[in-house]
């Protein structure tokens, strides 16, 4: 089946009943879909009639709109390839998704949001029972509203954020490697501020410290930094991190990935709340001595 080379969303026509209802829920195409990587297969069953799988009667779905900022009402374009039929007794049915992709190479979806913002997917068929996102607008990491609505994100500062949505984002275009590559300079990147910020009491120079092992610069600035890093678990997170960059495979980073961000972001969090406590104190010992 073609996939059309220039789409014009005014010439589709959303939230539209089809003549049958059939009441059938969809099982298959919800917001993990959504969010699932390119380039990674996707089971399918086969067997499963296409109407219940792909996008059909006027289905609709609860989205993140990356431009609205807020979760929408997406709906969804009643799929052209899905075939209903009639058999002899008048039962209605519709064609099975392993019949479909049998004799399709590519198809797509299509959505609106009751914002009138758009949304595309992609697909490749990789054989009767898998299929394959190979494209999708918007991406996977903009429609993520857990990475997207984090409240600490805007408080990071620049290069922080960056480091963070990149690594969000290679996560989600299935690169996990590449995506702890990220996690661990956020970790470095921690230990050289505190040092920045605290050289004056600490004994190394800049070039002495950076050429410390990881542990011993951790030790030499365990006062300064936030006391979740020292607590079981988290104090083995760069040994993890590292351990993913440079030992395990794509598939093995894919599982370990969330749990490691979520260590990454308690530590964010954490050091941001320190350093408000620490700035609060100061003023505090200002105005104290001021008396």
């Amino acid at each position: 089946m073609a996939i059309k080379e220039s789409i014009s969303y005014e010439d589709i026509v959303f939230k539209t009943k089809s003549g049958n209802n059939f009441g059938l829920s969809n099982v298959f195409f919800d917001e993990n879909i959504m969010l699932y990587p390119l380039y990674k297969k996707i089971k399918i069953n086969g067997n499963a009639e296409s109407c219940n799988v792909f996008p059909y009667n006027d289905y609709r779905l609860e989205l993140f709109c990356p431009i609205c900022k807020k979760r929408r009402i997406f709906c969804f374009q009643n799929s052209s390839f899905v075939k209903i039929f009639w058999s002899q007794y008048g039962e209605q049915h519709c064609e099975k998704v392993k019949d479909f992709l049998f004799k399709t190479d590519y198809f797509s979806v299509r959505a609106q949001a009751d914002c009138k913002h758009n949304l595309l997917v992609i697909f490749k068929k990789i054989d009767n029972s898998t299929i394959m996102k190979v494209g999708q607008y918007p991406s996977i990491y903009d429609l993520n509203e857990e990475i997207n609505n984090k409240s600490f994100i805007n408080m990071l500062g620049e290069e922080y954020s960056g480091y963070y949505k990149n690594a969000c984002s290679l996560y989600s275009f299935n690169t996990c490697i590449g995506a702890m590559v990220y996690l661990r300079r956020i970790f470095e990147k921690v230990l050289l501020e505190t040092y920045e910020e605290h050289k004056d009491n600490i004994s190394y120079t800049f070039d002495d410290f950076k050429k410390l092992r990881m542990e011993d610069k951790i030790k030499e600035l365990k006062k300064y930094l936030p006391d979740i890093l020292f607590e079981q678990g988290f104090n083995s997170i760069y040994t993890k991190i590292s351990d993913g960059v440079h030992n395990l495979s794509e598939s093995e980073c894919q599982l370990i990935f969330p749990i490691l961000k979520n260590a990454i972001e308690e530590i964010l969090i954490d050091r941001l709340e320190l350093k408000e406590k620490q700035k609060r104190r100061k003023e505090l010992s200002n105005k104290i001595g001021n008396l």
